[in-house]
């Protein structure tokens, strides 16, 4: 056997997988399970305490009588022939070991055996996994190595961030065959249960929705990066650790313990990616949410089960007598009726379209029409209008007040009050200066209020302003 294999069945029966394998594994795991909480369970016997056998075939015969997994079978078998060949079967693949003592059979599991099955169980039972906790523990166990030299926490961490970084990324394909299980059940009723009690935050990652509040121990990876950038730049904790992996792990051979040092190392280094993996996730959420949001809508919406009434109401017509009370002629043909059957299709009035006119304005339209634009272009400011009518007022000090501006044109009195409102804007907090358009309108210039001053013309009165002009 090549080294890198681990050597399985050295520790386990080369025929422990039998029952399991078998045509009715699910009816052995189900007898083995029971089996096992009965007599080797938590408030029981310890793996590798014996029980006499007789007690451990009156114990299968009770799981047989009240719970019979072989019941859908035709057996000839009493119970407890039945219980005799269920035992015959686990003893023979090593599930179970008997040995004599004295007079008296006595059988028990090995511990190795039941350290294994509690192993199936844990990965039968998936429960919520809660990222936060490895990560608190991966960034107290690097505190302990850098402060307390507890070397062998470093593997450990190790260990622990590489299930936390492959438990995200599995996280999407666990979603994804989640969703297709789901997506295959016949029922409306089936599929919400399944959506509500089998989904990622009940089962795959429990702390899902806090994973990015600042309080979740999953803000610790920028200290746990930081701790193992420490470490690896340390000689002496470096050495130190690599003389831990030469004499816990490799025999004195520095050279695969320093591998084994950058492998573990480099495991956590990988956590740096955790915010890429859970946005790769949060796609996966998405788009299973709209995926169940579309197909409630659709099972909304759809028909539903017409076809199986229909199917299901021509079978019993098939079946009814003649002159039943269900039937059209007994009813007096009230299925066949007006009142019974569906108004007639009506076809739809179709719309026909409005033809437009034509119509060819007067000279004194287009006249008016043109007026009107004029009217507007003059009353438009824009900032070329805006530059001409302060270039035409200021003087050399590149200054002038607004009771030095004057008004000779409407467009005159336009840039006049957009320059009043420039100024009433000049007192805006200096983030929010860059977004308004008024400001930005002639970058050139900066109006503001000149206190205690008034202007007062033949159109307003307002306070007094003063236009500074810039040179480029």
């Amino acid at each position: 056997m090549e080294p890198n294999i681990p050597p399985l069945f050295e520790h386990l029966p080369k025929e422990l997988f039998r029952p399991l394998a078998a045509a009715n594994n699910l009816r052995y795991w189900d007898v083995l399970c029971r089996l096992m909480a009965a007599m080797w369970g938590e408030g029981g016997r310890s793996p590798g305490e014996e029980a006499p056998k007789s007690l451990v075939l009156r114990t299968i015969e009770s799981f047989l009588v009240a719970d019979d997994p072989w019941e859908d079978m035709d057996s000839s078998l009493t119970v407890t022939g039945r219980a005799h060949l269920i035992f015959t079967s686990l003893h023979a693949s090593g599930w179970l070991s008997q040995r004599r003592r004295g007079v008296v059979e006595q059988v028990t599991v090995r511990p190795v055996v039941a350290r294994f099955f509690g192993h199936l169980v844990e990965f039968a039972n998936q429960t919520p996994e809660f990222l936060g906790i490895r990560f608190h523990s991966i960034y107290v166990s690097l505190r302990e190595v850098r402060d307390a030299n507890a070397h062998g926490l470093y593997h450990e961490a190790a260990r622990q961030a590489k299930q936390c970084m492959a438990h995200i990324t599995n996280t999407s394909c666990r979603i994804q065959d989640l969703m297709g299980k789901l997506s295959a059940k016949e029922t409306m009723g089936e599929f919400v249960r399944g959506f509500f009690e089998e989904y990622i935050e009940n089962v795959f990652i429990a702390d899902y929705s806090d994973l990015r509040t600042h309080n979740h121990p999953l803000q610790f990876r920028s200290q746990i990066i930081a701790l193992v950038r420490q470490l690896q730049c340390d000689d002496q904790q470096r050495q130190g650790l690599i003389g831990w992996y030469a004499q816990m792990k490799t025999d004195d051979d520095f050279l695969r313990a320093e591998l084994l040092y950058e492998r573990d190392t480099h495991q956590l280094l990988r956590l740096r990616e955790v915010e890429e993996h859970l946005q790769r996730l949060d796609e996966e959420v998405r788009d299973a949410n709209q995926m169940a949001i579309a197909l409630f809508e659709y099972k909304l919406r759809s028909p539903g089960n017409f076809d199986k009434l229909i199917a299901r109401a021509l079978n019993a017509v098939e079946i009814l007598g003649e002159g039943h009370a269900s039937l059209p002629g007994r009813s007096g043909f009230y299925h066949a009726s007006e009142v019974g059957l569906s108004k007639p299709r009506v076809t739809p009035r179709v719309h026909e379209p409005t033809l437009v006119e034509t119509y060819s304005p007067t000279i004194e339209e287009l006249a008016m029409e043109a007026l009107r634009q004029r009217m507007n272009a003059n009353r438009h400011v824009t900032p070329l209008k805006l530059a001409e009518y302060v270039t035409r007022h200021v003087g050399s000090d590149l200054r002038v007040t607004s009771s030095q501006l004057s008004i000779e044109s409407v467009i005159d009195l336009c840039c006049y009050q957009r320059l009043l409102l420039i100024a009433s804007r000049e007192a805006c907090p200096p983030g929010k200066r860059r977004g308004d358009v008024h400001l930005q309108l002639v970058p050139g210039i900066r109006v503001e209020f000149v206190p205690e001053a008034m202007t007062r013309n033949a159109y307003m009165e307002h306070q007094e302003f003063m236009i500074h002009v810039r040179m480029p």
